[in-house]
């Protein structure tokens, strides 16, 4: 009986809580036409207007779209939380229903006008008709616009692939100077809890701050970028380098082979065609400097342009007559043989050698243009090899 007598009374205890507490959609319409009643949204928040508004800002990073160094384009997505009071629009929950919070379209009340000042094309301002405010009873309103922004950033490209790049997010209160709104920034930096890491751009460091400039007030978002560089180094760099000092080992096909030229300039095309690669992916500018990579390609140009020239001299010397005698400075220079003073036995054969008479013999029969060629293939190879190792050395001693 007692557990019977019992149920009721909760019963009665939860319909009267119910209906003290509980509201419906009516009960909120009226509380939204009692507030935009006679409401301005021309004029900003705050009743005492000797002072400024406060407005909190915090910065949230989502993703980074898209970094297009050639024309500058930087796109993320994130979203600005902004709170601020405004005493307007504030109620007592007790006369309506105890609502203490509801939901009502920005365009229908005061908000802060944050304008991207550095955009890629259109300059637009911060938030979209999407997106909704909630408003406290005390007057308090939290704004979370999310959106795309494109800004411009010109990328340092002197060390790329492994570049650091600094981009920035610029917004400025036009409408209102620092006598009229207060923008704090809540960290002062980027909050990344719900960020998606980018496969090309790794975040260093990041910033959030605000300034006064010409009186305006100036929210600065940075965002400290490193490349992601092994997917350079693999489908750029080392195909590049591989193939450059292929060019080296021209010297090595026998001159008989008839396409050593051939092969000398298909191998400068495809430098050339890396050069091309490289360049559009560049932006068209001088400063701060240009790519080191660039610089490093060019030399392989020049070096392989170099490599083709001596390929075809060397391919001259071989279809020299072997009737046409080689002169005396290249037989000293190149043809004189020491190997038979190893070989002497007597005093005979010391004087022969001091006299010179059996190494002018051993000089004579033994150089040939051909052997001058082979000689002078050898030389080249192991100088182009050394220049492109070089080069190469130099190269990652900057950038890295």
């Amino acid at each position: 009986m007692n557990s019977l007598s019992f149920t009721p009374k909760l019963l009665s205890l939860f319909c009267i809580f119910y209906s003290v507490y509980s509201y419906n959609v009516t009960d909120e319409d009226l509380l939204l036409k009692d507030l935009l009643t006679n409401y301005n949204k021309e004029l900003r928040a705050g009743n005492d207007r000797d002072y400024p508004v406060n407005v909190s800002v915090s910065f949230h990073l989502f993703a980074i779209k898209e970094f297009v160094e050639a024309s500058s384009k930087f796109t993320v997505n994130g979203l600005f939380r902004t709170l601020w009071k405004d005493d307007r629009l504030s109620w007592n929950p007790l006369e309506y229903k105890n609502i203490t919070r509801i939901i009502i379209s920005q365009h229908k009340i005061w908000i802060p006008d944050l304008v991207i000042v550095n955009p890629y094309k259109d300059v637009v301002g911060l938030g979209n008709k999407l997106v909704n405010i909630f408003l406290e009873s005390d007057g308090s309103c939290s704004w979370t616009p999310i959106q795309s922004f494109e800004v411009i950033c010109d990328a340092d490209v002197t060390n790329y692939p492994f570049d650091k790049q600094y981009c920035m997010l610029k917004f400025h209160a036009y409408s209102f100077g620092e006598e009229w709104m207060n923008i704090t920034i809540r960290n002062s930096k980027v909050i990344l809890s719900n960020y998606e890491e980018s496969g090309l751009w790794k975040i260093e460091d990041t910033t959030c701050f605000s300034q006064t400039t010409n009186r305006f007030l100036e929210i600065n978002i940075g965002l400290h970028l490193q490349r992601r560089s092994i997917y350079y180094i693999v489908g750029l760099i080392l195909p590049m380098v591989l193939v450059s000092t292929l060019q080296s080992f021209v010297f090595l096909l026998p001159n008989t082979v008839g396409e050593r030229v051939g092969f000398s300039v298909t191998v400068l095309l495809a430098s050339v065609v890396f050069l091309t690669i490289i360049q559009e992916k560049l932006p068209e500018s001088s400063e701060p400097h240009i790519s080191i990579l660039g610089i490093l390609l060019l030399g392989f140009i020049a070096e392989g342009a170099l490599v083709t020239l001596c390929v075809i001299l060397s391919t001259n010397i071989h279809q020299f007559e072997e009737t046409k005698p080689v002169p005396n400075w290249l037989n000293v220079l190149l043809c004189f043989k020491t190997e038979k003073v190893g070989d002497m036995n007597s005093a005979e054969d010391v004087l022969k050698v001091a006299s010179g008479e059996d190494l002018k013999e051993e000089a004579l029969e033994s150089c040939s243009w051909n052997y001058i060629a082979r000689l002078f293939d050898r030389f080249c190879f192991f100088c182009s090899l050394s220049i492109y190792a070089t080069q190469i050395i130099i190269y990652f001693a900057i950038v890295l």
